[in-house]
């Protein structure tokens, strides 16, 4: 788990800020996750230090993969400097460096401001707090893609026990939303790739999903990044063509079983030679009839 102080600085694909995917909360939501992140950081004590930005590293459970409008942050920064700290823990591996628990835009907002320290509060947390901590925050903010969301949720689902249905009542969100982008990871990449690009799209690529094979999938993705295709078209579309390679395999294996019946019949023809002649047949047969009982079996 440990990260030198420099592996902070690859850059993490920076885009223009997207539009929230958590549904509207509503106040009372938003106060009880408030209540929630406040009880998870305020129960530890805390010291209080300024720290160089090259001994933090980032939080190693971050969900978050795009940091945006780091420009204008660090504007701010400059001109205001910091109206709170971060918030770090010791790195459990590497003396006399930090963990992020929360604050990296705020970090490399400040590295773009020209600043070589930022002040902190060094408390003591443990994995499943920085994972828990991250994800609250991000929730609240509503930064996270579908893509984002679904690394975190199996991070929740892996690594702190949780249930898909205890973790939608964490979040405020119905089981089905969890599933939904769970079920984004165990997408085709290109699919997955679509969704980061257009996260407005899950419906679709729940439908282009169910096509076999990247060039099959291309046109479609590209036509739903453009905005060409609305779902109800990808699904009509997705469908007609799952129903062409259907009917294209059912001539294939039509045709196959022809031959199958056309080479049964000169074997039957080949029994009536002589012993030899029934020997080979047999031995054909057996070998014929070991891959029909594979297929059956899989069948």
């Amino acid at each position: 788990m440990g990260h030198a102080p420099t592996a902070y600085w690859p850059r993490r694909c920076c885009v223009a800020r997207r539009k929230g995917f958590f549904t509207t909360a509503t106040p009372a939501d938003d106060q009880a996750r408030e209540r929630d992140l406040a009880a998870l950081v305020q129960t530890r004590r805390t010291v209080v230090q300024e720290i160089g930005i090259e001994r933090i590293c980032p939080n190693p459970f971050q969900a978050r993969q795009s940091f945006t409008d780091l420009e204008e942050l660090a504007d701010s920064i400059r001109v205001h400097g910091f109206t709170t700290r971060l918030r770090v823990r010791p790195h459990p591996s590497q003396p006399n460096t930090f963990e992020l628990v929360y604050g990296e835009r705020r970090l490399r907002a400040a590295a773009l401001a020209g600043h070589t320290s930022v002040p902190c509060e060094i408390a003591d947390h443990t994995d499943a707090d920085l994972i828990e901590i991250g994800l609250a925050e991000n929730i609240q903010r509503r930064d996270l893609d579908p893509l984002e969301e679904a690394r975190a949720f199996t991070a929740f689902i892996e690594q702190r026990g949780y249930s898909v249905r205890s973790l939608a009542e964490r979040i405020g969100k119905d089981k089905s939303y969890v599933e939904s982008r769970l079920a984004l990871l165990r997408m085709p990449s290109d699919v997955q790739e679509m969704v980061v690009q257009r996260p407005d799209t899950l419906r679709s690529a729940r439908e282009i999903a169910k096509l076999a094979t990247p060039a099959t999938r291309e046109p479609l993705i590209q036509a739903v990044v453009r905005g060409d295709l609305a779902t109800t078209a990808v699904r009509e579309v997705v469908r007609d063509l799952n129903a062409d390679a259907g009917a294209s395999i059912q001539r294939e294996v039509e045709r196959d079983l022809q031959r199958i019946s056309t080479i049964l019949r000169r074997w039957e023809g080949f029994l009536t030679r002589g012993e030899d002649e029934r020997d080979v047949v047999a031995s054909a047969f057996e070998q014929l009839t070991d891959h029909l009982e594979r297929v059956a079996e899989k069948l």
